[in-house]
């Protein structure tokens, strides 16, 4: 890990039982207007619904890229911050305001400035509206009667801001911001519940573990070896599971999670090596069985600070089920689970990290980490466990039981076109063979390379066609889901968002289309093709121009301390007078810095880790936002740091990873997708 040193040189046909279209299915009903010059391929009567969708969807392709609330309609709460707030005398209201007090939301559909117009009341006082992007997803919704409830989650701005920084004398900060907790009521509960949602928890436990199971694999059974481990983990025994890829390592942890929340008022904490592991479960956790009740969140240090504000509450009451998190997080905060929060089953994902990645601190104090939270069960996880990570795993957890699966997946072949220069003719002429009518995935590694992508192969396969990311509202991604499931649609381009909780057995084909960023993502990709048995292909697209693509877009989430130090010396000479700020957001401070290659996404990720070091706070007045420099003296280790330590250890992971996925033989991948590592001379099961 390198050391770092920051001072350092369509709507429906309308009939007499049907409500008015929404504003919602207006706007799609003129999308669809829209495409009617556009060239189609020619539909038989049976393709017109899944026609429709495929038209729709594409013409808000973009749409779904640039507007960052997407999917807020889908969410059961969020936070924003109120708009207007300095216009007719809001200013001394907000001034009366304290967190938690209880706001109203109004519609006001004659606004002549806004059709979708929310006010946001403090009692009969008005203090300002949602912005008019967030507005118009929210207002269909409060017209269709879904009811949301509001409260302020913080205040921002104020005298106070100067004051705690010791910048009295400067003048009175007359800009006052609010910030506000929006719940959606009656949909999937919010995460401040005190108790799970409700579930049969105290009358018939197979009926909640009926609901939890189907909620998870559908109307499919465990394998033996998944209910080998689930009578292990209700033994209340520390367990270790080695199964390879696509045997459903996940839905043991989660099933057995569910059941400890809604059943036994358990928690259940899930440890990841790279928080990009733990972002993609956590949406197929939030998907799959928040529905149900369960409180999941995730702790890393991607999450944005009303994320993170949302997390410690939850933490300090205990009101959570399931926490997703890295080991660097668990380091830094261990003490935060304790009492209602103590957790009673600590699940250990890609376990075999316990013994490969002892450099990182994280993982070298992970046995003492998980002590500390008062010994909880422990769950091991793994597809890669050969003599001595099995040894160590073993030690270090305390595991008494396993499962060994040793299934190896003979029907997944890997066609190594790894360097293809002409990627979209390969896919071309690999769907429109006669021999491959099956259904394919191609994955590409971000949501604008997939709708690219997806948009050139429209064009010469037609309707059946179609991307899939995690900016889609979730009716579009379930309707496109459906449709692939079906067979009206044969190929989906799609990010890692197509994945966690979509057990697809009939994928012919997987594509990787760009280079994965570590082996856990490479692994679970491939792993979808073929999964009822029948001979598939995992297909190689990628090749070495990809690595300094992936290299930059790490880069953008985790800056190294080079970069680090770069912003750091740019904002300090920006901070000019005796109050030590740079105004701006994100973009504009990206602007303000001499290095054209700095992004907004780099300032955001750089100001976050300055704030967990407590170089920087961040504030608003009457200017807007503003970076203050803190007073620093002596060495800053970044090292210390828990989102730049994460940061390093994603950058090691595409390291490892891209050696062996770029010169690595076919065959040697493909051992690495379709069979697990176990130790010899060791039983199977104990």
């Amino acid at each position: 890990m390198a050391q770092g040193n920051l001072n350092a040189p369509k709507k429906a046909p309308a009939t007499k039982t049907l409500p008015p279209p929404t504003a919602s299915e207006v706007a799609f009903e003129a999308a669809l207007a829209a495409l009617s010059a556009l060239p189609t391929a020619h539909r038989s009567d049976g393709d017109d619904m899944a026609g429709n969708v495929v038209d729709r969807l594409f013409a808000q392709a973009d749409r779904f890229l640039t507007d960052p609330y997407s999917t807020i309609g889908d969410a059961p709460h969020f936070h924003t911050k109120i708009a207007g707030v300095s216009f007719e005398g809001r200013q001394d209201i907000i001034a009366g305001l304290h967190a938690g007090a209880p706001l109203q939301l109004l519609r006001q559909p004659n606004n002549p400035h806004d059709a979708n117009a929310i006010a946001v009341h403090y009692g009969d006082l008005q203090l300002g509206f949602f912005n008019k992007r967030l507005a118009a997803h929210i207002a269909p919704r409060l017209d269709e009667g879904v009811r949301y409830t509001a409260r302020v989650a913080s205040l921002t701005g104020g005298p106070s801001a100067r004051l705690r920084s010791g910048q009295a004398g400067l003048g009175e900060a007359k800009h006052r911001g609010v910030n506000i907790f929006v719940e959606r009521a009656g949909g999937a509960p919010g995460r401040r519940r005190e108790k799970p949602h409700a579930m049969p928890s105290d009358g018939d436990r197979g009926e909640t573990a009926a609901r939890v199971r189907s909620a998870l694999i559908g109307e499919a059974v465990p394998h033996d070896a998944q209910r080998a481990v689930l009578e292990r983990i209700d033994a209340e025994r520390n367990t270790l599971a080695v199964m390879g890829t696509g045997r459903g390592k996940s839905f043991c942890f989660q099933f057995a999670a569910a059941m400890r929340a809604f059943c036994d008022k358990g928690k259940t904490l899930v440890i990841y090596p790279l928080r990009a592991l733990a972002n993609d479960q956590y949406e197929a956790v939030r998907r799959t069985l928040e529905p149900l009740g369960l409180r999941c969140f995730r702790a890393n240090g991607s999450i944005d600070n009303d994320e993170r504000e949302e997390l410690f509450a939850a933490l300090a009451s205990g009101s959570w089920d399931v926490i997703l998190s890295t080991p660097e997080f668990l380091e830094f905060h261990h003490a935060a689970f304790v009492g209602e929060s103590r957790p009673s089953l600590a699940v250990i994902d890609e376990a075999h990290h316990v013994h490969e990645s002892r450099h990182r601190p994280a993982y070298a104090q992970l046995a003492a980490t998980v002590a500390a939270l008062g010994n909880p069960q422990v769950l091991a996880l793994t597809a890669t466990a050969a003599d001595d990570a099995f040894r160590r795993i073993r030690q270090e957890l305390g595991i008494e039981t396993w499962v060994i699966d040793p299934t190896i997946r003979e029907n997944l072949n890997v066609v190594d076109a790894r360097g293809t220069r002409d990627k979209h003719r390969y896919l071309v002429e690999l769907l429109r063979s006669k021999e491959n009518r099956g259904k394919c995935i191609v994955y590409c590694n971000s949501r604008g390379e997939a709708t690219t992508v997806a948009k050139r192969l429209r064009k010469e396969l037609g309707d059946e066609v179609m991307f899939y990311h995690a900016k889609m509202p979730n009716r579009d991604r379930l309707e496109v889901e459906r449709l692939f499931r079906d067979g009206a649609l044969r190929v989906v381009i799609a990010t890692s968002a197509f994945g966690e909780g979509i057990d697809l057995p009939d994928v012919a084909d997987v594509v990787l289309y760009h280079l994965n960023f570590d082996f856990g993502e490479f692994n679970q990709q491939a792993g979808r093709a073929g999964r009822n048995g029948a001979p598939a292909n995992v297909h190689l697209l990628y090749g070495h121009k990809d690595r300094a693509l992936n290299e930059y877009l790490i880069d953008l989430d985790a800056p190294p301390i080079g970069l680090l130090r770069e912003i750091y010396g740019s904002l300090k000479r920006l901070a000019r007078g005796p109050s030590a700020i740079v105004h701006g957001g994100d973009a504009e401070i990206a602007g303000l810095l001499d290095n054209d290659r700095i992004r907004d996404r780099h300032v955001t990720a750089a100001l976050r880790i300055f704030a967990d070091a407590s170089l920087v706070e961040i504030d608003e007045d009457d200017r807007g936002r503003f970076v203050r420099l803190l007073p620093v003296s002596g060495r800053i280790e970044m090292e210390r740091n828990e989102r730049y330590a994460e940061g390093e250890a994603t950058r090691e992971a595409f390291t490892r990873f891209a050696e062996m996925a770029l010169s690595a033989p076919a065959s040697t991948l493909e051992r690495i997708i379709n069979r697990p590592i176990y130790p010899s001379r060791v039983a199977l099961r104990q």
